[in-house]
């Protein structure tokens, strides 16, 4: 990646000694297209009377970012990322669709921390992507969408309700591990782990009751790459800041996966995820079972010369556990997404996707981050599909 180095000042004033100075860099991607979206009555059992396209240009989440370092001596350096989010569609860095995360302040939105890095590793305190995208090493794409990301919609939902945010977690602290002969780990805290989505705060808790401000979230992942080969793993344990034990929200996830690239430009992967979310309050139904399922996704990527192709394939098994009392028959769901890109540069990509997913009548799966571009979310049963074609730049 191309990156333009300024030199600013960390201390003093403009004619401050060289020791005083820190290099950063500036990088990022502009990313925008032209998307057709447009739900369909599927397996509902109440359709809408008609339904209809939803043409708009949409921004897939382009940013700017400031990072730094400064040797501290004996191996030692600190270090910055400022990663903030802007809408290259509708102009500014305020979220502005029409949904419930309209107003969301995306200043300092993205992987932001500070800490320090060596040959141990490298300490992070901020808010960062955690768990939910650790299927990118297997479906990643320059130009898509991020819709097309099926690994963080469908398969890190639990019926519609999304594991481990679906976008950073605040209140983080976390260690990376130095690559060890193609091993690294992650080890990661967060305080309390829910986002407001009206504004930027966080619920750390009352410290008053049984359970008063003993939520969190604690996640661990290791992964694997040599050559064509990648492997990998991670494990989400969330619990809502509440008074009450085993409360509403709370979550288990656990994601494996792989990946091989053969010599003619082939890449196979495939991913499961085994999440478990408690819908209703813990006592009543099946006890203190947590509303469980399981899924399963194929994606190929195919490169010749400046060109891919994609196909991701997803199956999201039916629900099992109490539920709420709700049902669990018919609330699986498939997805699959189809793409091709053309590298027009080292920097400059353009591509054309489609993506679909299919909802059982009792399902209610949807696209990663539809909440971004004011997409309507299917209600049960319904489908929901996504023509898209845009371009990348990456600076």
């Amino acid at each position: 990646m191309h990156k333009k180095r300024l030199i600013a000042a960390v201390a003093g004033g403009m004619l401050a000694a060289p020791a005083a100075f820190a290099q950063i860099t500036i990088s990022g991607t502009v990313k925008d297209g032209f998307e057709i979206y447009k739900l369909g009555a599927g397996n509902a059992a109440a359709p809408a009377a008609s339904y209809h396209y939803e043409p708009r240009v949409s921004d897939q989440s382009s940013r700017i970012i400031f990072s730094g370092t400064q040797d501290l001596g004996g191996g030692t350096r600190a270090w910055f990322q400022l990663d903030s989010r802007f809408q290259s569609d509708v102009g500014g860095s305020t979220q502005t669709n029409t949904g419930t995360t309209t107003g969301i302040n995306l200043w300092a939105g993205g992987n932001t921390g500070v800490g320090l890095a060596g040959d141990w590793g490298k300490l992070t305190i901020g808010r960062w992507d955690l768990h939910y995208l650790e299927f990118i090493p297997i479906e990643f794409g320059y130009a898509g969408s991020l819709q097309d990301l099926l690994g963080a919609g469908p398969m890190a939902q639990v019926n519609g309700s999304v594991i481990a945010n679906g976008t950073r977690t605040p209140n983080v602290i976390m260690w990376d591990s130095a690559n060890m002969g193609g091993i690294t780990a992650r080890v990661a805290y967060s305080a309390a782990f829910t986002t407001n989505l009206t504004g930027v705060t966080s619920d750390e808790g009352s410290g008053k009751g049984t359970n008063g401000s003993k939520g969190g979230a604690l996640t661990a992942a290791v992964r694997y790459s040599s050559g064509p080969l990648g492997l990998g793993a991670s494990y989400w344990t969330a619990t809502p800041e509440t008074a009450t034990s085993s409360p509403v929200g709370e979550q288990r996830s656990l994601r494996l996966w792989g990946g091989y690239t053969l010599p003619m430009g082939l890449k196979v992967g495939l991913g499961f995820d085994n999440s478990r979310r408690r819908v209703g309050v813990a006592g009543t139904n099946d006890g203190d079972s947590l509303t469980k399922r399981n899924a399963f996704m194929v994606p190929l990527a195919y490169n010749f010369g400046s060109h891919t192709a994609y196909l991701t394939l997803v199956k999201v098994g039916k629900l099992s556990g109490p539920n709420a009392g709700g049902p669990t028959d018919s609330t699986d769901a498939t997805a699959y997404a189809l793409g091709w890109e053309y590298a027009l540069s080292k920097l400059a990509t353009f591509g054309v996707f489609y993506a679909k997913i299919d909802n059982k009548a009792n399902a209610l799966y949807t696209f990663f981050s539809t909440s971004s571009n004011g997409a309507t979310n299917p209600a049960a049963g319904e489908s929901a599909a996504q023509l898209y074609t845009g371009f990348s730049y990456r600076f």
